[in-house]
């Protein structure tokens, strides 16, 4: 009678434990360069998005000061009365600061586009510029003379605001308080530029320079 032999073959213990531990070794290679790239891939996302804020609010702030207009807004009871163009770096009175806020500047300016006509408003524009905890927000109004029931628009310029402080060009000076505007046949000149300097909470510094319509070309 002939011997049957059982020929089936397998994989030692020491085999398994070997395979187990190469596997576990290009497991935490692969994790490891997957986090390297999601980091690198966030903080490239990030850079971008500040880097796009930054521009955005260069843009729009070089656009509402090289419009500046010497209009001082009406008061409640029809007159002209307040500054065309305040600004101040500890804040400016405006009867619209909420809680917490200081208006950095405020000021008329022209130029918003209104094709055919269509709304009924000219193109000047009411503006502040409100610190608000670690934002810069530009609060706009449709029509310069606003009251307290107008409705405003915001739009983050800025954010993680470290520190923030304004300059105004008043001759061949820099001040850090003017005002502007008209009374008793008298007129105050609105600053030839305004400077904006910023101290991000990452200890990024910016600096605006924006030129206004009394700056000589």
């Amino acid at each position: 009678m002939g011997q049957s032999i059982d020929n089936r073959n397998g994989f030692s213990l020491i085999e398994v434990l070997v395979s187990v531990f190469l596997f576990a070794i290009v497991g935490a290679i692969a994790t490891g360069l997957l986090n390297t790239s999601l980091t690198a891939r966030d903080l490239n996302m990030a850079s971008s998005e500040r880097a796009e804020m930054i521009d955005r609010a260069r843009i729009l702030m070089r656009e509402d000061f090289g419009q500046l207009v010497n209009r001082a807004p009406r008061q409640l009871d029809g007159r002209i009365g307040g500054p065309g163009f305040a600004g101040s770096t500890s804040g400016v009175a405006s009867p619209t600061a909420r809680s917490g806020e200081t208006v950095l500047v405020a000021f008329t300016r022209a130029g918003r586009p209104n094709p055919g006509d269509l709304s009924p408003r000219g193109t000047l524009q009411y503006v502040e510029y409100v610190r608000a905890d670690d934002l810069l927000i530009r609060r706009s109004w449709a029509y310069p003379d606003r009251f307290a029931e107008t409705p405003a628009q915001e739009f983050v310029l800025l954010e993680g605001l470290d520190e923030l402080e304004a300059g105004f060009l008043a001759g061949n000076s820099w001040v850090t308080a003017l005002a502007s505007g008209r009374a008793e046949g008298q007129t105050w000149p609105l600053p030839r530029a305004v400077r904006l300097t910023a101290r991000l909470q990452d200890e990024r510094e910016l600096e605006f320079l924006l030129l206004t319509p009394e700056f000589p070309s």
